[in-house]
């Protein structure tokens, strides 16, 4: 006997039906019924058993589900019209210790007979902290036994599957049976969701609260059959680890038995023993598989990559040791430590050592090598005067060069660092900078490292601005600036750098400098700006200059007397080593800077000629008058020690008296200017060519720049004697088609011949002007040109149809919203589509240079200007998607026209497979490819199938 109700509330278990069934007027209340199911895996000793066998509430035929016939219950369907809850019922001693609240949108059956509630669309069955939703829901409050299953959709299919939850604790099935006093049941076809794996079982028993964790705290244990582990999302997974047996412990462990690989539903070879994965969500200790397999002959043969331990250190940091290992003996370390603090910093500490061992006709050789990477950034709000941050990049034997073969890593010719440490004073307004600074040529195999490396400058201060008077007073303007730097340099190769010569070869330098200047305006339009600048630096090495003693002689015979002479032709070469000993030199200079602007225009009438509006030059002209003193015959009035010494003081052979050498060459800060006192005039003029024209779209004109930058600039010396004009530099650059090329030219021309000095044996520059030889009256010495074009498709796209350029205010937002369009696939509308993310980079260099006859050399010879192509290639990069799942990237693939050849291609493509990933790269120049299939990175991603050659394989090593 039942009652069906549908479209009215209904409170409680028990209810009035005063007017429909009077003889059902007593309150109802629940009682145990204790059964018994066999359990398939042995449980926790707890309460007994009291689940009958679960009786499927559909067929078998409609519990069968393909595809994603699933429908899940909608999270945001209306509040339930039918609720109720055991809180207003008298309760028997072995019932519930709390009420059992229920709910269902579409209708609710009660059977008085049976004690079931049956709850449809929608349904929720909560009990403490257990909660039940299923679009078909029976509750027997006799026994506390809960059923839940699906029902069939408008097209048959069966939607609203149970998904049960326990505190933070959940899994979906597509049956199942729970009893609430016992707190035990039995699930079919239950899927587990922990971090990024999904466990799928057959048919599984789970007891609630089994395992204590804690004082307040207890864990769901889940005993299941023929579960498969996956990180595959899909109904019938791609692949996965199946296992006869598992035991789950929700968010902390699983454990299984006998297991084996299981790919597209087909079972492989690959079987394991027994197995752990952790499930524990967050952080925790652990194994890290291995990344990849290898296989390397001149490596070693089989090969494990990146298998480790996973150690979480407190809250802030992790650290990952992992190692590569070959049968044969090679094998590498490496470190991995992260660390984040909120609003504080981040960075990553990295540091790995390689230890190769290579056997090739029978002799068995080492190459090992060290990496060291430190990246620190310290957050913006964590301190307003004080910074600290960087980057470290170290290596040994060049081994990411040997290793790596992206384009960017092997044709890095120079590796270098910088960490420091800013602290701004903004009282005394000036900045305290210390680090250390670091380079490593790749070619010459040279590390230099500078540290401490520290800098004190102050801002430009203006003493007298305080002063009576009005703002605009010319002393008003006076300021002053001051800088200092100490910093110490070692240099060696880098298989001896940690050695001991490198620490007793290391150079120690400070210098510090005052400057003082001063800005008004004369006659209206012109800027006078006197200066003068005192610098002084000191070392704790000099050089010392020695000959090596290797001496050449020469053997005369005199043809008439038949004496034979010995003459001595060289007394060796001169060398230099740094000796201890503190020695400073100071400089001094002096000079007044007059400037202006001039400005000319050329309108034409209304819209211009074709667009053209007007013409506008820009000139600024600059002249400084400078001055410093004789440095040639000067010393250190601390140590004694002269500033230059000639070369025939070392070498008595050598009679030219302007051979000088210095001790103070070739350190830290330079040497003082080899120059007598000088009183010159250095001149400038700086150029601007801008055009403005009419702009028919939006009706507005507009400024375009035609020239930028057109400067020309020399000297005259009124202390020389001879070539008092120095040669003349003349630069400049400009852009073309909205910026897409770019062309630079930089040339010197010299008003003065150049001639054969038979003396010398050289050409050099003679004290005679071009123009008194009837020639032009400067001539061309050289002359750099470099022509670069960067362009993409879609910015060849907007230039043929005419689309405007966008003004870009927020850079930080600009770049946020390129990455989230990179990130979502574009539709093809045409072929163009395709290579949107595709550059072009064209560059051609060249110049002009005059040359000589040095075979044959002729003082009448003025030389030849002659046309020399240094560089003209062309690269190519970019990604390409070709449809959802196949994208193909060009890493650099280029031309030489000079050298006709290709420069350096890297090609790579990727499938992607839902769950797994097929991935291949390839460097035809260094005869290297990989290719794998491997899992998605995520738990199981040591599930892959490699296929490489490395540079030692593929036989092309040359470094």
């Amino acid at each position: 006997m039942g009652l069906f109700l549908a479209g009215a509330q209904v409170q409680g278990m028990g209810f009035e039906t005063t007017g429909i069934c009077p003889e059902f007027s007593s309150t109802i209340t629940t009682a145990g019924a204790p059964t018994s199911f066999q359990q398939p895996l042995p449980a926790p000793a707890t309460a007994p058993d009291t689940v009958p066998p679960v009786t499927p509430l559909l067929p078998p035929e409609v519990l069968q589900v393909t595809g994603d016939s699933i429908i899940a219950p909608d999270s945001l369907s209306p509040a339930p019209k039918f609720s109720g809850s055991t809180a207003q019922y008298l309760m028997s001693p072995d019932s519930l210790t709390a009420p059992v609240d229920y709910a269902a949108n579409d209708s609710m059956w009660v059977d008085f007979d049976t004690e079931e509630i049956h709850l449809y669309g929608n349904a929720s069955v909560n009990y403490q902290t257990i909660s039940l939703n299923a679009n078909h829901i029976v509750l027997n409050y006799g026994t506390n036994i809960v059923d839940a299953g699906p029902l069939p959709d408008s097209l048959g299919r069966p939607a609203g599957f149970p998904e049960f939850s326990d505190g933070g604790q959940s899994f979906d099935a597509k049956s199942m049976r729970y009893n609430f006093k016992t707190r035990k049941g039995i699930v079919y076809g239950t899927t587990t969701t922990q971090d990024d794996i999904y466990v799928r079982g057959d048919k599984s028993k789970f007891v609630s609260g089994a395992i204590t964790v804690n004082d307040t705290t207890k864990a769901d244990v889940i005993y299941t059959e023929g579960a498969i582990f996956t990180t595959c999302s899909a109904e019938h997974p791609h692949f996965g680890i199946r296992t006869r047996k598992a035991k789950i412990v929700p968010n902390r462990l699983a454990v299984i038995g006998p297991s084996n690989l299981e790919i597209m539903g087909v079972p492989t070879p690959l079987w394991l023993p027994f197995g752990f994965f952790p499930l524990k969500s967050g952080r925790s200790t652990g194994l890290l598989f291995p990344s990849d397999y290898q296989y390397s002959e001149d490596l070693g043969g089989y090969g494990l990559q990146g298998v480790g331990w996973f150690f979480p250190l407190g809250e802030h940091v992790n650290l990952e040791l992992t190692a590569d290992y070959y049968l044969k003996g090679t094998f590498s370390l490496q470190t991995n430590v992260r660390y984040v603090r909120r609003y504080k910093y981040s960075g990553s500490f990295n540091m790995s050592y390689k230890n190769l061992r290579r056997e090739s006709n029978l002799e068995v050789t080492r190459e090992k090598g060290i990496t060291l990477n430190w990246s620190h950034r310290q957050d913006q709000r964590a301190h307003p005067t004080f910074t600290f941050g960087g980057n470290i990049n170290f290596q040994t034997n060049l081994v990411d060069q040997r290793f790596q073969n992206d384009y960017q890593t092997a044709s890095q010719n120079t590796i270098r660092s910088s960490m420091n440490i800013n602290k701004t004073f903004p009282k005394l307004k000036s900045t305290l900078t210390a680090g250390l600074n670091h380079s490593q040529n790749n070619q010459s195999r040279i590390i230099t490292v500078n540290f401490p490396d520290a800098a004190f400058t102050t801002q430009t201060i203006y003493p007298l601005r305080n002063l009576p008077g009005k703002t605009t007073a010319w002393y008003k303007k006076l300021s002053l600036r001051y800088k200092s730097a100490l910093r110490s340099e070692f240099e060696a190769p880098d298989s001896s750098f940690f050695q001991q010569p490198t620490l007793e070869n290391g150079e120690y330098g400070f210098r510090h400098e005052a400057s003082s200047g001063l800005s008004f305006n004369v006659l209206k339009y012109f800027n006078i700006s006197p200066n003068v600048g005192v610098s002084e630096v000191y070392y704790g090495k000099t050089r010392e200059y020695f000959l090596d003693g290797d001496i050449t002689l020469d053997t005369i015979v005199d043809p008439l007397t038949g004496e034979v002479l010995i003459d001595t032709t060289s007394l060796g070469s001169i060398t230099s080593e740094l000796s201890p000993g503190l020695a400073s030199y100071r400089t001094f200079t002096a000079g007044v800077t007059l400037g202006t602007q001039v400005f000319g225009k050329v309108k034409f009438k209304g819209k211009g000629l074709f667009g053209l509006q007007g013409l506008r030059h820009v000139m600024k002209p600059s002249i400084t008058f400078g001055y410093a003193p004789d440095y040639t015959t000067g010393s250190d009035y601390i140590s004694d020690t002269p500033y230059f010494i000639e070369e025939g003081s070392i070498d008595r052979l050598s009679n030219d008296p302007e051979n000088l050498l210095s001790p103070f060459a070739d350190q830290i800060f330079g040497q003082p200017t080899e120059s007598e006192q000088r009183l010159g005039i250095n001149y400038s003029i700086s150029n601007l060519f801008q055009a403005k024209v009419w702009n028919k779209k939006d009706s507005i004109s507009e400024n375009v720049d035609l020239l930028q930058n057109i400067s020309v600039s020399g000297s005259y010396d009124f202390t020389k004697e001879t070539l008092k004009w120095s040669e003349i530099s003349v630069g400049g650059s400009t852009r073309f088609f909205k910026g897409v090329t770019s062309l630079n030219v930089r040339g010197t021309f010299d008003p003065y011949i150049t001639q054969y000095n038979e003396e010398t044996g050289q050409f050099s520059r003679a004290n005679t002007f071009n123009a008194s030889e009837g020639r032009f009256p400067v001539s061309l010495t050289r002359l750099t040109s470099t022509v670069s074009t960067n362009i993409t498709v879609a910015k060849i796209r907007e230039l043929f149809q005419g689309a405007e350029e966008e003004f870009v205010t927020d850079v930080q937002e600009e770049r946020r919203k390129r990455r989230e369009e990179e990130k979502t696939l574009f539709e093809e509308t045409d072929l163009l589509s395709l290579f949107e993310k595709f550059s072009i980079r064209h560059t051609f260099n060249f110049n002009f240079e005059r040359e000589f006859d040095e075979e044959v050399p002729d003082v009448d010879d003025r030389g030849k200007v002659r046309f020399n192509q240094v560089a003209n290639s062309i690269e190519l990069r970019g990604a390409l998607q070709l449809t959802n799942n196949w994208s193909v990237n060009i890493g650099q693939i280029g031309y030489s026209f000079t050298d006709k050849s290709i420069t350096y291609p890297y090609l790579s493509f990727v499938r992607d497979l839902h769950c797994w990933e097929m991935r291949f790269s390839w460097a035809p120049q260094r005869n290297t490819y990989q290719f794998s299939i491997a899992v998605k990175p995520g738990t199981l991603d040591f599930i892959n199938i490699p296929s490489n050659q490395n540079r030692y394989d593929g036989g092309r090593l040359q470094l």
